[in-house]
């Protein structure tokens, strides 16, 4: 839409008298010769106006069979609109003599229409149907149509026009008719005077106020009971024809806005259509058909807010908004196809590593030293990752990875395996005995061979171990094989892991079922240090420790420090102690009697708490 005109004052004119409408009846003429006319005219703002002026000032002199002819072209909105611009042509088009033309131009415009309803005239008709203006304060805008009445209010400012009271107002019409003609089927409020159903979401009853009050003074104008009898007969028929006609044009009036939100529909189809038509010849159609009903609904509703056709200059306003997004859907349709060929390699690498050992006539998985490498151990390996994760260009098919799964590789294969397994258990052991308080020294050997270096498995799945494991047991336990359902954080490679997880079906060395068994209070029970004492020294250890809880449910006999640490399974405490009571007993007091141990026991242990212990 252009912009406004800015409003400009009126040069002056040179007179015209000749504005009648031929059969107006009416004719005016302004005299503008004087200077003080003069002078007012030059002073009065002109308004603005869309458009050129005067283009129709010489249609009033027209002929009056031409001026018919043109007249009846136009819609019933437009003969309103001309009828509202003069007094000239408010007296030609109101006269009920052009009535006729009044339908004619209804019936050309409007075919599917209704007919004129009988308690309305045509310009009232052609108000009702196609202008928005409230009847009761002018204001636009007004949406909310009674049908029955023939007339549009506010919804607010305008409601104080209608009557919602049913009760009350069936009471006061009842105690007036009914004792002057008595209980007839007419004498019902509804069958009397007008009124709607459904003036709101719930469904209520309104009436027009003007209505019931001129029901009231027909009433009592009234004098016979046979013209009553008579006057609520009338009313019942004009109650039962206008609920005929209100039903008609609202349905009319549906169907109207149906078919213009499927015209408007049709409107945004063609501007999506042109969008992606557009995007397509800038180099974005394999983005658009990467894309889901999801991502082009995000872009509909960012490209097509109104429905109005693209033009370039509406396309240049929009198109780094568009650009970016579709920026954004590149970089997933990249990464979406380099994870399919990632997967597609690693399908590639399980077939071929099945078909080497059919071929072979051994079982599809190979027993080195007691380890067992599948698949999934094998994609991780740097010679195998860097050909399954090679460039998109690099073509990688199964006979890729024959050469690489050659017998005599086997072994380098396990060696480097169980240097990426030791190299991640030495993580974990860091990582708990720093929680743990424990520094350990930056020159000790190996912290896998330190006697702290427990595991335990934390399923304890039927056939699994439960005892502790040192980590050379960790690479040969059964419930690091088994497929689970794994969470893997997003990484730099693709997710590279996910895809081996899923095409190996979970077939990968998985250490999540492990933790570290937390021996350090033992440890230091029996006088070592846990930072630096090995595996081996704490086995020849001769201290043996008893258990000083309260109410302990085993009294075992004194026991070595990983017996220790299995004893405290037993115990169900709460709350748990920090530090668990041990007493410390050497290997001569072990060898005297078990009297004398059993009363130092005894003697050694704390009062009793008043929390119980459980198995």
């Amino acid at each position: 839409m252009p912009p406004r005109k800015k409003a400009r004052t009126a040069k002056p004119k040179a007179p015209n008298n000749s504005t009648a409408v031929p059969n107006a009846g009416v004719s005016q003429t302004q005299d503008t010769s004087s200077p003080a006319s003069t002078s007012a005219m030059q002073n009065q703002p002109r308004r603005a106006v869309r458009g050129r002026r005067g283009g129709l000032k010489d249609l009033p002199n027209m002929p009056l069979d031409i001026l018919m002819e043109i007249v009846v072209l136009l819609h019933p909105r437009d003969l309103l609109n001309l009828a509202r611009t003069s007094k000239e042509w408010r007296a030609f088009l109101m006269n009920r003599r052009q009535e006729p033309l009044w339908k004619t131009a209804r019936m050309q415009q409007e075919p599917t229409l209704p007919d004129l309803p009988p308690f309305m005239s045509e310009p009232a008709y052609a108000n009702l149907m196609f202008f928005k203006d409230c009847y009761g304060c002018g204001k636009p805008n007004a949406y909310k149509v009674y049908w029955i009445f023939g007339i549009r209010l506010c919804k607010h400012t305008c409601s104080d026009l209608l009557r919602l009271s049913f009760s009350t107002l069936h009471s006061e019409i009842h105690s007036m008719v009914v004792p002057e003609v008595g209980q007839t089927e007419y004498t019902y409020l509804a069958y009397a005077i007008v009124r709607d159903a459904h003036c709101s979401r719930n469904v209520q009853v309104a009436f027009l106020i003007s209505e019931v009050e001129l029901f009231r003074q027909q009433w009592q104008a009234l004098t016979t009971k046979e013209e009553k009898l008579r006057f609520l007969k009338e009313c019942n028929e004009v109650v039962m024809k206008r609920s005929e006609v209100a039903k008609e044009l609202c349905d009319w009036d549906l169907a109207r806005k149906q078919d213009r939100q499927h015209e408007l529909q049709n409107v945004r189809d063609e501007r999506f259509s042109a969008i992606k038509k557009r995007l397509s010849d800038e180099g974005w159609a394999e983005e658009l058909v990467f894309m889901g009903s999801k991502e082009l609904a995000r872009l509909r509703d960012l490209a097509v807010k109104r429905p109005v056709k693209l033009t370039d200059r509406g396309w240049n306003n929009l198109r780094d908004e568009v650009i970016t997004l579709m920026q954004e859907y590149r970089t997933k349709r990249l990464e979406c196809e380099r994870r399919d060929l990632v997967k597609r390699r690693i399908e590639y690498l399980l077939e071929a590593y099945q078909e080497y050992f059919i071929s072979r006539g051994e079982e599809p998985r190979l027993r080195h030293d007691g380890i067992e490498l599948a698949p999934a151990d094998l994609a991780h390996l740097p010679e195998f990752s860097k050909l399954l994760q090679a460039d998109n260009n690099i073509e990688v098919s199964k006979t890729s990875f024959v050469p690489l799964l050659a017998q005599e590789n086997w072994s380098d294969y396990v060696a480097q395996w169980k240097d990426s397994i030791r190299k991640r258990l030495q993580a974990l052991i860091l990582s708990t005995l720093t929680r743990a308080g424990v520094q350990v020294d930056s020159k000790a050997p190996d912290v896998l061979q330190l006697a702290v270096a427990q595991f335990r498995c934390r399923d304890a799945l039927p056939g699994c171990p439960k005892e502790t494991m040192r980590w050379q047991d960790v690479l040969t336990h059964p419930c690091c094989h088994r497929p689970q359902r794994v969470v893997w954080p997003p990484t730099d490679r693709l997710h590279f892991d996910q895809e081996v997880h899923t095409v190996c079906r979970g077939d990968i060395f998985n250490l999540s079922h492990i933790f570290v068994d937390m021996v350090v209070q033992e440890v230091v029970a029996c006088g070592q240090d846990p930072s630096k004492v090995a595996f081996e020294e704490m086995q020849a250890c001769p201290v043996r420790l008893v258990c000083c809880q309260t109410k302990c449910p085993y009294p075992f006999p004194p026991l070595d420090w990983l017996s220790a640490a299995q004893h405290k399974q037993f115990h169900r405490c709460s709350p748990w102690p920090q530090v668990w009571p041990w007493k410390a007993v050497s290997v001569d007091q072990v060898a005297q009697s078990e009297g004398t141990i059993d009363a130092g026991v005894n003697d050694a242990r704390e009062p009793a708490s008043p929390h119980k212990h459980g198995v």
